[in-house]
């Protein structure tokens, strides 16, 4: 009854064997399997209102949290910090459903050979908190998934967040050679100062005027700003060719359905962006 002997039946009436249960031996040649072999040590967390109970294997992976647990022990007698929910690490000025992202996307690595793309919703928080306590695997892993997703609005309001300043030149860029207008939500994001300078370098007017060129039809040179010129064939200005007889086409001034936009190239726009960016954001009058 007691003992290493167990008992067991193997469906048949009456019928009973016996095996017996082994201790396992200390063999100084087993070990540790590197990936699956977890230490199931929990640290109960509370933020805000709500208790967390996590694996501390995850969160080693933060150089905030490792700190932490080198911090040296409670005096004896005292229960160290996290080791139960009754005595949580209490974390400050942080969101529950944003913690809820950065486990989602910790625990997703859990279970799969390569780190799965997250979903969308999930990025920008668990990004917030892998930057914030430095999980630097996850947030090299999350950052160019922000880039992919975001919209140009959001990526300059993600870059001022997280001090990403190469995402601002970009971006604005964008903002300004895009033909539509910004929307009334679009513009409160952005604030005064970017709204400023795409006013002053995007010439909005004219990429969003109501005319448009239609392929295949016909337009004199009033609407268009050209002339045609029939047989020689000049060294052409934009594209240096020489070779062909048919003619070329004069640029004389903007036609009425192609108006003047400045004639500002991507690189002076590009260059415009870059020091407003070194400015501060801000235009020095």
């Amino acid at each position: 009854m007691y003992g290493n002997d167990s008992t067991s039946t193997d469906g048949s009436a009456g019928h009973r064997t016996n095996r017996k249960t082994s201790t396992p031996k200390s063999n100084p040649n087993i070990k540790r399997h590197s990936e699956f072999f977890f230490d199931n040590t929990l640290v109960a967390i509370q933020v805000e209102d709500t208790l967390f109970n996590v694996h501390k294997y995850q969160l080693l992976k933060s150089e905030t949290f490792s700190d932490m647990f080198n911090v040296p022990k409670a005096e004896e007698g005292e229960p160290e910090e996290g080791s139960t929910p009754n005595n949580p690490i209490i974390m400050e000025g942080v969101k529950a459903p944003d913690f809820v992202a950065l486990l989602k996307v910790l625990y997703a690595s859990h279970f799969s050979t390569n780190q799965p793309e997250p979903e969308a919703s999930l990025i920008i928080p668990a990004f917030r908190l892998a930057n914030m306590w430095s999980f630097a695997d996850l947030r090299a892993f999350l950052l160019p998934l922000a880039e992919k997703h975001l919209s140009d609005i959001d990526k300059i309001l993600f870059a001022r967040e997280f001090d990403i300043k190469d995402w601002l030149a970009p971006a604005h860029m964008r903002l300004c050679r895009r033909k539509e207008k910004l929307t009334t939500e679009e513009a409160q994001k952005l604030g005064v100062d970017s709204l400023l300078l795409i006013s002053r370098l995007g010439k909005q007017s004219c990429l969003t005027s109501q005319f448009k060129l239609v392929s295949g039809q016909r337009y004199c040179q009033a609407c268009i700003g050209f002339s045609y010129t029939g047989g020689s064939y000049p060294t052409c200005t934009g594209c240096q060719n020489t070779s062909g007889n048919y003619g070329y086409f004069t640029y004389n001034a903007p036609g009425t359905l192609m108006p003047e936009c400045g004639g500002q190239s991507d690189s002076d726009l590009e260059t415009e962006i870059k020091k407003w960016i070194q400015d501060g954001c801000v235009f020095k009058d």
